[in-house]
């Protein structure tokens, strides 16, 4: 009986095994279709996003910011002037309204820094990076583009 039993479970595999395998194969090309089809409005969307934003933002020079380090000894300052890019060909207004705000962001995050963080190029990219967030924070939404130090000075 035993051998009975496994000679039909062989038969019974081999009379599942190609449909099942055609059905696994059909519920991919289906689940690939409507990923395909889901996302293809949204391919389209941010296709026209970029080819509507300027290859080159505006750019607004800052105001150069002295700040003393948060090394132990406090001897250490930081000079740096940049230029925020920003994601359309005009300067946002919202951005020239909130101008004092960015500053005293932009000055506390630099006084928070040691020197060690900074005089690295790994530590400069950080901080860019850093400067970026926390202005399109202040902002609400995402208006700075890039941050691009014209002068960056510690000692």
């Amino acid at each position: 009986m035993a051998e009975e039993t496994a000679e039909e479970l062989v038969a019974a595999r081999r009379l599942t095994g190609p449909a099942l395998l055609l059905g696994v194969g059909v519920a991919t090309a289906l689940a690939l279709a409507g990923t395909w089809w889901l996302a293809r409005p949204q391919v389209a969307a941010r296709a026209r996003a970029r080819a509507a934003q300027p290859a080159v933002g505006a750019l607004l020079p800052l105001e150069p910011f002295i700040a003393n380090l948060a090394d132990e000894d406090g001897k250490r300052y930081l000079t740096a002037t940049l230029q925020a890019e920003f994601f359309d060909a005009r300067v946002p207004h919202e951005f020239e309204a909130r101008l004092p705000l960015v500053r005293d962001l932009l000055l506390t995050l630099f006084t928070s820094k040691l020197f060690a963080e900074v005089r690295t190029p790994e530590g400069k990219a950080g901080l860019r990076e850093e400067i970026v967030t926390r202005m399109n924070r202040a902002l609400g939404r995402d208006l700075v583009k890039a941050v691009y130090f014209t002068e960056f000075i510690v000692q």
